[in-house]
C-alpha cells in the first residue's frame, strides 16, 4: 500500500490551554473514523520505525512541534494526548499527499499495490496493437505478459522479447503457433487429460507411473468419456493392469514409452468383477501412438500387452509393441467392429510352453484359461475385424525372437466361428510357424500381404474334431458335435510368400470330411521357396467349390499345388516351377478342372491324379517332369481314377538329365478315360486304362469307338471300310498302322477278304511290329490253306520275341503295325479303306516293305525288322488284334 505523510508543519505544535508549547510529550496517533491506534509509524525516510511519537524536546529549533512522519495506507488520522487535568485532546489531520475525498475515490478503485475491482475496466486505445495491460518482475528487461487492445496475449521470459502467443486468427478460431500442454481440456464435450501435468506422472522411467496414468484414465471414464494424452517420456508401470473403459481415447505422443515394471497384463478394458456379456463391455476405445515395451527378458512370465474383451468399436493404431513374453501382443476376445492399423509387433520370448503364440489373436469368451481378464464366459466370438498395414518381426533385443505366429487363433467352440476378418497390406517376417493361422474363421480376406522367411505362410482350418474341448461349448461337460463343422468364403489374393523354412505348407486350407471349407479363392499369389520338410506350395484338403488362378509357385520341397478330397475346383492359369515333387496333384478329388497351367522343371510328375472322379486336364503345358525322380510322367493317372478327360495338353522333355517315362501314363485301374488332342512330342504314351475314348466327340457322336467290339484293337474303324480292289503284290510284306495301349495282350491277328479270295496260295502269314518296324510276334505260315472270298482269317500268335508263345503283351502305348504277306497266283481283294498309291513311305510311314517273301521270319529277340517303306503301295487294309 501507499505511504502517507503527516506532521512537520508550523501548525503541528502541542500547546497547553494557555498557549504554551509542551515539549517532549507523547502523542498517540489513531486512524480517523475508526479510532484504531496506529503503531506502525515511520520516520520521514519511510523506512525507520518510530517506537513512540513525541513532541520536539526543549532546546530544539521547534520545541513542542510534531516532526514529520509517515503511515502506511491510512489517508486521515487523529492526534491524541492527555491534557493537564486528565482530559483527552484529539485533532484531525488528512494526509499531505491528497485531499481526503480524492483519496477515498482512488482507494475505492485501483491501487498500484493491488485492489479489488467490482465494476468494468475499459480502455480506449487508438490501435488494436496498443498495449493495455502488462506485467514485469523486478529486474525484468521485457514484460513477461501483455495484452493488446485486440485481446491478443503474449508471454516471454522477461529477459527477451515475448515468444508465446494466443490470439483470435479468424471468426470462431483461437490460435497459438506454439505448443499447448493442457492438464485437462474440454473440446466439444471431449475432456482431455494429461497424466503428467495433472496427475503427477514423471515419465523418467525411475518410478511407478501406473497410478498417475490410471488416475487420468479413471478421470476420463468419470467424465463420461475423455482423451488421455501421454506426453514424451518413459513411463514405468508396475501397478498392473492399466484399465481403460468406455469412450476413452488413449494417445501416446511421439517419444512416449510405457514400459512394463511388473508381471501381468499391461492394459485391460475393464475389471475382474465385471459381467458384461456379448459385446456390451467397455468399448468405444481408441489406443494409439508411442511404444509399449513389455520387457520380456526382465519379466520372463507369460503376459499380455493389450487385452480387450466383450466390447465393440475398438481401434488400436500407429503403435509399437515390443518384447512380449508368452501370450499375445493384442488379444481381441468377444469383440465386434475392431480396427488394428499400422501396429508393429517386434520381439517375443517363449517361456517354455508357448511356441505357437500369435502377436494378434482373435479369440472367444470360452473360459478363464482362454481369457483371464474377466467374464462372462458365454462363447462370444469376434466379428468384423480389420487388420491393416501391420507388421511383425524381431526386435533385436538380446534373448528374444520374432513372433511364432503373426495373426491367428487356436481356441474354438461349436457353431461359434469368428466372422468377417480382413487382413490387408501386412508384413510378417521370421515367424517360426504361420504368418497367418486362421482357425474357425468364416468370411476371411487376406490381401496384399508379404511373408518373409516364416515357417509356414497362411493356414485356414475348420474346427479340429480331434480336440474334445473344441467340440464342447463354454461351461459344457461334453462335446455337442461329433466332428468338425464347415466354414465358408476364404479369399487369399496378391500375397507374396518367400523363403518358407518348412514348418508347413506356404498356403494351406484344411477342412475335414465333417467340416469342409466352402467357397475359397487363392489368386495372384507368389510362393517362392519352401526350402525344407517336403512341404507344398499350395495345399487344400476337404475344400469345396474353389478357385486357384494366376498363382506362381517356385522351388518347393514338395508338390507345387496339392489337392486332396476336394470337389468343384478350378485350377487355371497357374505357373509352377522347380518343385521337388509333382507340379499339381489331385488325390481322391471330384469335379475338378485343371486347365491352362504352365509347369516346368518338376521333380516328379507334371500332373498326378490319384483316384477320384470327373477330373478334367486341359491345355496344360508341362516341360521337364522327372527332374528329381526318374521314371515319372508328364501326366499321371492312377489309383482307380474314373471319368478323366485329358485334352489339348502339351508335354515336353526337359532336354537333359532324368526324363519322363511317358508324356501321359494311365494305369489299368483307371476307367472311363477320354483322351484326345494332346501334343506329346517325343515323350510317348502309356495308357493302360480300360476302353479309353480317343475321339473328340461326345458319346452320342463317337460311333467309331462305340462300334469297336470289346477287346478288339483295329487298324481303322469298320465304319470306314468297304471292299476294295487289291493293290497288293504277291510275296510283299505290307505293314498297316494300328494304335495299341501298353499292356495289351495280343493273341490273334485278323484280316478280311472282299469279293475275291486267295487263289492258289503257297504262303501267307501275319505279323505284329513296333513303331520302328521290329517284329514282335508272328503267326504260323498257312502255306496252301484256302482263304475264300468275304472271309475273316484269324491266325493265332505262334512266335514272339521271347520265343514260341501264344501271345504277346505290348510294352508301350502308341503306334504299332500289323503285317500281312500273301504269296499266291491270284491276290485277293481286302476289306479296308483302299490303298495310297504314292507317298505312304514318308515317316513314320506305312505300306510295302520286304519283297520276295515266302516263309515267316524268325522274330525271337527282335531278330527281324521289316525293310524301310518303299512308298509304292500304302495298303489300308482293315485288320485287328484280339
Amino acid at each position: 500500500m501507499a505511504l502517507y505523510t503527516y506532521g512537520g508543519t508550523p501548525a503541528d505544535v502541542l500547546t497547553d490551554t494557555a498557549g504554551n508549547v509542551v515539549p517532549d510529550y507523547p502523542v498517540i496517533v489513531r486512524a480517523a473514523g475508526t479510532g484504531a491506534a496506529i503503531t506502525g509509524l515511520l520516520e520521514a525516510d519511510g523506512t525507520t520505525p518510530i517506537a513512540q511519537l513525541r513532541t520536539n524536546p526543549t532546546g530544539s529549533s521547534a520545541p513542542g512541534a510534531i516532526r514529520t512522519f509517515k503511515v502506511d495506507g491510512v489517508t486521515a488520522i487523529e492526534y491524541e494526548y492527555n491534557a493537564p487535568g486528565g482530559t483527552t485532546v484529539r485533532w484531525y489531520q488528512s494526509a499531505r499527499e491528497a485531499a481526503t475525498g480524492a483519496l477515498d475515490q482512488i482507494e475505492g478503485k485501483v491501487d498500484k499495490t493491488g485492489s479489488t475491482l467490482t465494476g468494468k475496466l475499459q480502455w480506449g486505445m487508438a490501435n488494436a496493437t496498443d498495449v493495455v495491460l502488462g506485467s514485469f518482475k523486478t529486474g525484468d528487461v521485457f514484460d513477461r505478459w501483455r495484452m493488446t487492445a485486440d485481446g491478443a496475449m503474449a508471454w516471454g521470459s522477461g529477459a527477451a522479447a515475448r515468444d508465446t502467443f494466443l490470439s483470435r486468427s479468424a471468426a470462431g478460431v483461437l490460435e497459438t503457433p506454439g505448443t499447448l500442454v493442457p492438464g485437462q481440456v474440454s473440446l466439444g464435450g471431449m475432456r482431455i487429460f494429461n497424466p503428467r501435468v495433472t496427475f503427477g506422472a514423471l515419465g523418467t522411467g525411475a518410478v511407478d507411473d501406473a497410478p498417475a496414468i490410471q488416475a487420468a484414465l479413471d478421470a476420463a471414464y468419470a467424465a463420461g468419456g475423455g482423451w488421455v494424452i501421454v506426453p514424451p517420456g518413459t513411463y514405468t508401470v508396475a501397478t498392473l493392469p492399466l484399465r481403460v473403459r468406455h469412450n476413452t481415447r488413449l494417445t501416446l505422443m511421439e517419444g512416449a514409452t510405457i514400459r512394463r515394471g511388473a508381471t501381468g497384463t499391461m492394459l485391460l478394458n475393464g475389471t475382474a468383477g465385471q459381467s458384461f456379456g456379448g459385446y456390451t463391455g467397455h468399448g468405444n476405445i481408441i489406443i494409439e501412438g508411442g511404444v509399449w515395451d513389455a520387457r520380456a527378458t526382465a519379466f520372463p512370465t507369460s503376459g499380455m500387452c493389450m487385452s480387450i474383451g466383450h466390447a465393440e468399436n475398438i481401434v488400436i493404431r500407429d503403435t509399437l509393441i515390443k518384447d512380449v513374453c508368452g501370450y499375445h501382443g493384442i488379444e481381441v476376445n468377444a469383440v465386434r467392429h475392431a480396427v488394428i492399423r499400422n501396429v508393429r509387433g517386434y520381439g517375443y520370448l517363449d517361456p517354455g510352453d508357448r511356441p505357437f503364440s500369435e502377436f494378434i489373436q482373435p479369440d472367444l469368451a470360452k473360459s478363464s484359461g482362454v481369457f483371464g481378464g474377466f467374464g462372462p464366459y458365454d462363447d462370444t466370438p469376434c466379428v468384423d475385424l480389420l487388420i491393416d498395414g501391420c507388421s511383425t518381426g524381431p526386435s533385436g533385443t538380446a534373448g528374444t525372437t520374432a513372433w511364432p505366429r503373426g495373426v491367428g487363433s487356436h481356441s474354438a467352440s461349436p457353431s461359434k466361428p469368428h466372422r468377417d476378418i480382413r487382413i490387408v497390406d501386412c508384413l510378417f517376417e521370421d515367424c517360426a510357424q504361420y504368418a497367418i493361422g486362421g482357425y474357425t474363421w468364416d468370411g476371411v480376406t487376406v490381401d496384399n500381404c508379404q511373408i518373409r522367411g516364416c515357417g509356414g505362410g497362411i493356414r485356414m482350418r475348420t474346427l479340429d474334431s480331434s480336440s474334445t474341448s473344441h467340440r464342447t461349448p463354454a461351461g459344457g461337460g461334453s462335446p455337442t458335435i461329433p466332428g468338425s463343422q464347415p466354414l465358408r468364403s476364404v479369399t487369399i489374393t496378391d500375397c507374396e510368400i518367400t523363403g518358407s523354412t518348412g514348418y508347413d505348407d506356404a498356403i494351406q486350407l484344411i477342412g475335414e470330411a465333417t467340416g469342409s471349407i466352402i467357397n475359397a479363392k487363392i489368386s495372384g499369389t507368389t510362393v517362392d521357396g519352401v526350402t525344407a520338410g517336403g512341404q507344398n506350395g499350395l495345399r487344400l484338403e476337404y475344400v469345396d467349390d474353389y478357385t486357384l488362378d494366376d498363382n506362381t509357385v517356385r522351388d518347393t520341397a514338395g508338390t507345387g499345388i496339392s489337392q486332396e478330397n476336394t470337389s468343384g475346383g478350378t485350377v487355371t492359369g497357374n505357373r509352377v516351377r522347380g518343385t521337388s515333387g509333382s507340379g499339381i496333384a489331385c488325390t481322391t478329388c471330384s469335379e475338378v478342372e485343371i486347365a491352362g497351367n504352365n509347369m516346368r522343371e518338376l521333380g516328379s510328375n507334371g500332373i498326378h491324379v490319384l483316384g477320384g472322379s470327373d477330373i478334367t486336364l486341359d491345355t496344360n503345358y508341362i516341360k521337364g517332369a522327372s527332374r528329381a525322380a526318374a521314371g515319372s510322367w508328364g501326366i499321371r493317372a492312377s489309383t482307380s481314377a474314373d471319368g478323366l478327360l485329358i485334352t489339348g495338353n502339351k508335354i515336353r522333355k526337359y532336354g537333359s538329365g532324368n526324363e519322363v517315362a511317358a508324356g501321359i501314363g494311365i494305369t489299368s485301374t483307371c476307367t472311363n478315360v477320354r483322351r484326345y488332342g494332346n501334343d506329346l512330342g517325343d515323350t510317348g504314351l502309356d495308357d493302360q486304362s480300360t476302353g479309353p475314348e480317343t475321339t473328340p466327340y461326345d458319346n452320342t457322336g463317337a460311333l467309331e469307338d462305340l462300334m469297336r467290339p470289346a477287346g478288339r484293337y483295329e487298324t481303322t474303324s469298320r465304319l470306314r471300310c468297304g471292299t476294295s480292289s487289291s493293290s497288293a503284290s504277291s510275296g510283299v510284306l505290307y505293314l498297316v498302322p494300328i494304335w495299341l495301349p501298353k499292356g495289351a495282350v495280343v493273341s490273334n491277328l485278323s484280316f478280311i477278304t472282299g469279293g475275291t479270295g486267295v487263289g492258289t496260295p503257297t504262303n501267307y502269314w501275319f505279323t505284329l511290329h513296333d513303331r520302328s518296324r521290329v517284329a514282335l510276334a508272328r503267326t504260323a505260315d498257312q502255306t496252301t490253306t484256302a482263304w475264300a472270298a468275304n472271309t475273316t482269317k484269324t491266325l493265332a500268335v505262334a512266335q514272339t520275341t521271347a520265343g514260341s508263345a501264344s501271345s504277346y503283351t505290348t510294352t508301350y502305348s502308341g503306334l504299332h503295325y500289323l503285317g500281312i504277306m500273301i504269296k499266291a497266283t491270284t491276290m485277293p481283294t481286302l476289306v479296308g479303306e483302299g490303298a495310297m498309291v504314292a507317298g505312304s513311305g514318308s515317316a513314320p510311314g506305312f505300306g510295302d516293305t520286304n519283297t520276295g517273301q515266302t516263309t515267316p521270319p524268325t522274330v525271337t529277340a527282335g531278330a527281324f525288322t521289316a525293310a524301310a517303306f518303299g512308298g509304292g503301295t500304302g495298303l489300308l487294309a482293315y485288320g485287328y488284334t484280339t
